[in-house]
């Protein structure tokens, strides 16, 4: 049975999709969280803070801890660091919501 909580966040996550967190005020730990595909990528090599548009949440601890405990995610998995192309390498997480 979900909880009010559990509802309300996969509702703002359908309504919103997208989401920019900043973890422990490091702006080497920028992550962009999709939650229509279940993605939460760093995007810190090529995100610019003052281009994004929607709110930045500030978040102390991991991407991980975040999914799961603010965002009540289950199944969070890392898949490491991977090339997108030469010059982006990214770290993605997967997750349900």
């Amino acid at each position: 049975m979900n909880t009010l909580k559990e509802n309300m966040v996969k509702s703002k996550n359908r309504q919103h999709g997208l989401e920019h967190i900043i973890l422990n005020n490091n702006e080497d730990e920028v992550w962009e969280i999709d939650y229509d595909y279940g993605m939460a990528v760093n995007v810190s090599e090529y995100m610019k803070m003052n281009l994004v548009n929607t709110e930045i949440i500030k978040y102390s601890g991991s991407i991980k801890d975040f999914l799961e405990k603010e965002r009540s995610c289950s199944n969070v998995q890392s898949h490491g660091d991977m090339t997108v192309c030469e010059k982006f390498h990214e770290t993605i997480w997967t997750f349900d919501s």
